[in-house]
């Protein structure tokens, strides 16, 4: 396995052989390195490498119930002779352990350690027709003497997370008791506004529960609350008093302020013998189905359950894989990248995002990602323009949805070939409904008619960089929207020639054109194109009194086919003196005060953010500009500064887990190549579209599958397995001889393989 090491040697973490599991050596990991575990019904868990974390159920209306406060989920242990008490993950009490292990898998997460000669498990997973997930606690003694032990699972009940009138917070309506045919805690709420019926919690066992608490004050103390807005006390899990006392659980319900479930379990475990303890900690609609649920997954049946959820994980990530010269790019690319990217779709209900995602989604799971683009359209307006999100909703003016829309139903296209789809009919935000192609053609007339003084699209509140907002200039232009534009007239021109629509063909080359020339005359700034435009000053000009350049207007400049080539040197020049030792910042240099013409961005601390930040998402933009222009080494020397633990930037450093993406890494001293959030951003999906689009080259087209790779020049040999329309591709890359494609023993004259649709397996070559 690949261990790497922190600055004293002492090892953080590795990968399992097959690449699907990381395994974290030391708990005290920069930050919380975070699994997350789901289902299709909209159960989720988030477990840290301590095994803490956020549990929430969110339904098909996007109506969450946060399960537990505080992300409160742990298992304390106590020696009942020494009275030494522990946890297995170390924390919340950080009494220290031996022997610590936390695995994130795919599709769990389990911890493991040592303590004074007991062995210690705790494994977590969420099966797929279970509103909560399953825990396998398992103690054994390792020592020569019998041990008196007792296991504390303990967990907190929120039951929140939606909208309510004032005064009817959730605490006031919910209580916690234990209930002896659940074998457990049931926690109950009353709550007259809450907006289905799933919001009541509970904990549930396999064993003998010698005594319990219902009311976490009960078990943690009075001194371990502190007080929050209304009175209402949040439990604290640092030193709860009955554990530390030696005492038992008091046996207590919880109402109003903070309810929760411990669970005491007392054991006595002969030299060398083993136990297991089941729990099911979700959500339920009724005492019975909680009931029916515990009594089924806290017997063997839970086995069962991980091996079928297993196989689920494995299924849905099989139809895309890559092996290439690059061990640590394997090991992020096998299948945690495609885990990243399906969950950054779990929950998230935004036109914009959820398009991008989707698109990526496209490459291993298209039935998902279709699903995602029609519910996405259906939250687009009959004038064109869109929402940002539909949950919460939030229909501020951004100017880019409509863009997302024509590209994310172009790329939808070409991974089918479905011509139906256009004439699927799907409802708009605002009534009624429409046609896919109805919904596209709105989407061009919008962008058209936001044209401003320049003849550049409108940026209004803000386009893609939530952060550049120009209030003082209703009529600003966003150069990289409208450079994103003619992307999009482009990818029209070639769907509506494959539907043999001349005319709207030759109408979207002629506002391409349009489009095209009017972004030459105005934007270009000598080096480089501007990044908005407005009577007041250009944004990102050399002549600017803040930030000069910005990132996306040169990328997606590329992307669009909008730079002539006598601008290219230049404005590649332009964009590698731009380059950090962990990726590209978003702008250069960053704001320094406050700059009403930039916005939001300007008001934080240069360097942090999009204030000249490596935000990663607009370096992955990067990675496929270079490998539109062939620039194999580029796209790959910037996919790997901003992979997790770079060579320049490691994990132990950024503080990034090392299985998925971040954000953004800091260029402000203070805390420079630190990393802000992971799991949720679309630098998963672009990177993604890196790798697997751009330098192996597998593009989807109307017609079929093109393979274009950008193929780094250090690179002798690699191998892709693509699934689409049907049939599976096995394609092998090589350097050295006569370039061209074979594919099935027989030579290609361009770059398009056979849509075979047959449900076989076709052999690929390619030689470079």
């Amino acid at each position: 396995m690949n261990r790497k090491t922190g600055p004293l040697g002492k090892a953080i973490y590795e990968f399992t052989p097959d690449k699907r599991g990381c395994v974290i050596h030391d708990p005290e990991t920069p930050r919380y390195w975070y699994n997350y575990l789901w289902n299709d019904l909209g159960y989720c868990a988030q477990v840290s490498q301590t095994g803490h974390g956020r549990s929430s159920y969110l339904n098909e209306k996007a109506e969450m119930c946060m399960l537990n406060r505080d992300a409160a989920r742990y298992v304390y242990l106590r020696d009942e002779q020494s009275r030494e008490c522990w946890n297995i993950g170390c924390g919340p009490l950080c009494e220290p352990v031996e022997d610590y292990r936390c695995v994130h898998a795919i599709s769990s997460t389990e911890l493991s350690s040592v303590k004074d000669g007991i062995c210690a498990s705790w494994r977590i997973f969420v099966p797929d027709d279970l509103y909560g997930e399953c825990w396998l606690l398992t103690v054994e003694n390792a020592g020569s003497t019998p041990r008196m032990l007792s296991l504390f699972p303990t967990v907190s009940f929120s039951l929140d997370g939606f909208s309510h009138p004032r005064y009817y917070e959730m605490y006031r309506s919910i209580e916690a008791g234990f209930d002896g045919e659940l074998n457990g805690i049931w926690c109950r709420s009353a709550h007259p506004f809450a907006p289905h019926e799933r919001y009541n919690g509970y904990l549930a066992s396999s064993e003998l529960v010698f005594s319990w608490d219902g009311d976490l004050t009960a078990f943690c103390g009075s001194l371990s609350t502190q007080t929050e807005t209304d009175a209402a006390s949040t439990a604290r899990y640092q030193r709860p008093r009955r554990l530390f006392s030696g005492e038992n659980c008091s046996n207590s319900s919880g109402a109003l302020f903070i309810p929760g479930a411990v669970l005491q379990h007392k054991l006595t475990l002969l030299p060398g013998e083993r136990k297991e303890i089941r729990l099911v900690y979700g959500v339920a609609e009724s005492r019975q189905e909680a009931i029916a649920c515990a009594r089924r997954y806290t017997g063997l049946e839970q086995e069962t359950a991980l091996r079928r959820t297993g196989a689920r994980d494995l299924g849905k990530y099989a139809p895309l894989s890559a092996v290439t010269p690059d061990k640590q790019l394997d090991q992020l690319f096998s299948t945690w990248i495609k885990k990243q990217v399906d969950f950054c779709i779990v929950g998230k209900k935004g036109v914009r995002d959820n398009l991008q995602i989707a698109a990526a989604l496209l490459n291993f799971r298209p039935a998902k990602a279709r699903a995602e683009i029609l519910e996405c359209l259906a939250h687009q307006f009959r004038d064109g323009h869109a929402v940002l999100t539909w949950y919460p909703y939030d229909d501020t003016r951004y100017s880019d949805q409509p863009f997302w829309i024509i590209w994310a139903v172009c790329e939808l296209l070409k991974e089918t070939g479905d011509r139906q789809i256009l004439e699927t009919m799907v409802p708009w935000q605002d009534g009624g409904e429409g046609t896919v192609q109805e919904h596209v053609k709105a989407a061009v007339s919008r962008l058209l008619a936001d044209r401003g003084r320049n003849g550049l699209v409108r940026i209004f509140f803000a386009d893609w960089n939530d952060a550049l907002n120009i209030p003082p200039e209703e009529e600003a232009e966003s150069v990289m929207l409208s450079e994103q534009f003619c992307l999009a007239l482009k990818e029209l021109e070639q769907m509506s020639l494959w539907l043999e629509d001349a005319d709207y063909a030759a109408f979207c080359r002629d506002a391409f054109d349009e489009m095209k020339a009017a972004i030459n005359r105005a934007a270009w700034d000598g080096g480089w194109y501007c990044r908005a435009l407005a009577k007041t000053e250009n944004i990102g000009s050399k002549d600017s009194s803040g930030s000069r350049i910005y990132l996306n207007a040169q990328t997606w400049a590329v992307l669009g086919d909008v730079v002539p080539k006598e601008r290219l040197g230049a404005l590649l020049e332009a964009v590698d003196g731009m380059e950090r030792d962990f990726g590209f910042p978003l702008n250069d240099p960053p704001y320094d005060g406050y700059d009403p013409m930039a916005g939001r961005m300007s008001g934080m601390l240069p360097g942090l953010f999009e204030n000249g930040g490596v935000y990663c998402h607009a370096s992955a933009f990067k990675i496929l500009a270079d490998c539109h222009l062939g620039r194999g080494d580029d796209a790959l020397r910037t996919l790997k500064k901003i992979m997790p633990d770079s060579e320049k930037n490691p994990s132990a450093r950024s503080g990034a887990e090392p299985y998925v993406f971040t954000n953004c890494y800091a260029t402000h001293p203070a805390y420079y190549g630190r990393s802000y959030q992971s799991w949720t951003t679309g630098t998963s999906a672009w990177c993604l579209k890196g790798l697997y689009e751009g330098i192996l080259g597998l593009q989807r087209d109307y017609e079929g599958l093109r393979i274009r790779p950008a193929f780094p020049s250090s690179w002798q040999e690699a191998k892709a397995e693509r699934q689409f329309r049907g049939a599976a591709y096995h394609i092998t890359y090589r350097r050295g001889g006569d370039p061209g494609i074979v594919a099935d023993g027989v030579h290609l004259a361009g770059d398009l393989l056979p849509d075979y649709q047959d449900g076989r397996v076709h052999e690929i070559e390619v030689t470079i």
